[in-house]
């Protein structure tokens, strides 16, 4: 009788304990993943703050926008449920995009085959991170000087 009553207590004991890893090991998993896309959202702010301050002119593409420099060019494709840079290596943001708006001077930017029209000097973003919508604003600052170089017909 002695012996039935502590197998029942430790198979008890056993099941709380099991119960209580299970917890903390679902409670760890989901910390490391929220906290994982909270670091690729980091990341993908600091790639498009920098690419901006670096860019000499940025476009508006059918995909997404082109930043050129003087060495070479980096490419987002915006997707409603990924972001992607290219710049010799490839980085995907798996972020749903929910708005997008490109400006230049506060005027909406169509693409077209002019690529001084599609040239844009803000950039809006509207993400989704854990089920919350976060807007990032990005803004260029041309010189009078790289303008007046974008621009072809702008010294005649």
């Amino acid at each position: 009788m002695e012996v039935t009553i502590a197998l029942l207590v430790s198979g008890i004991l056993i099941a709380i304990v099991y119960v209580a890893f299970a917890v903390v090991s679902n409670s760890y998993h989901a910390f490391v993943f929220k906290n994982e896309e909270s670091a690729d959202l980091a990341q993908l702010d600091l790639l498009l703050s920098r690419d901006f301050r670096r860019a000499d002119l940025i476009e508006k593409t059918d995909s997404g926008l082109f930043f050129k420099n003087n060495n070479d060019g980096i490419r987002y494709v915006l997707n409603s449920d990924y972001i992607v840079r290219i710049n010799g290596i490839t980085d995907t943001f798996k972020f749903k995009t929910t708005r997008t708006s490109m400006l230049f001077e506060q005027h909406a930017v169509e693409t077209g085959p002019d690529p001084l029209n599609n040239r844009i000097d803000e950039l809006e973003l509207d993400l989704l991170l854990h089920n919350d919508k976060m807007t990032f604003h990005y803004y260029k600052q041309y010189s009078s000087a790289n303008l007046f170089e974008q621009d072809t017909h702008a010294g005649n």
